[in-house]
């Protein structure tokens, strides 16, 4: 089952589907495109760099991250996904979520691995950032090496 499908489930009994989106970075604005279709969206940034890469339709806040008065244009969100570049800040943020808006389901992404076991009490799911991108560079990396040559002597 793809993450598209597992989406469209989980947002298919909500009277006002949508996806909430709050990040740092390009793999939010990235995000956003890849669910537009699939999910009334929001994003939420500190980067206006990161908001003009967000497709035209889509609801966007410039703001700090961390305060509830930034994070209310995701309310109504069904889910929401926190990718932020500082796991403390990450945390923080799902932690508002959770508590002030009453999201019920939160993904977040973290940098450090350690910090899973800590973050998992608040959010629904948690992604391992520098697991996704070592397994990405694996494949990259794999693909990109030569065959070895066989030797016939």
């Amino acid at each position: 089952m793809t993450l598209r499908t597992r989406l469209e489930g989980a947002l298919a009994g909500s009277s006002a589907p949508s996806l909430l989106v709050v990040t740092d970075s390009y793999v939010g604005s990235t995000l956003v495109a890849d669910f537009e279709s699939v999910a009334d969206v929001g994003l939420v940034t500190d980067s206006e760099r990161v908001a003009e890469r967000a497709p035209d339709g889509v609801r966007t806040d410039v703001g700090d991250l961390t305060t509830p008065r930034t994070l209310a244009v995701g309310a109504e969100a069904t889910v929401a996904v926190v990718a932020l570049g500082r796991d403390r800040q990450a945390l923080l943020v799902t932690q508002l979520l959770r508590t002030q808006f009453d999201v019920g389901a939160v993904v977040v992404l973290l940098d450090d691995p350690e910090r899973h076991d800590v973050v998992d009490d608040v959010a629904t799911h948690v992604v391992c950032g520098s697991s996704c991108l070592s397994g990405e560079l694996g494949d990259a990396l794999e693909q990109a090496l030569p065959e070895p040559s066989e030797s016939h002597s």
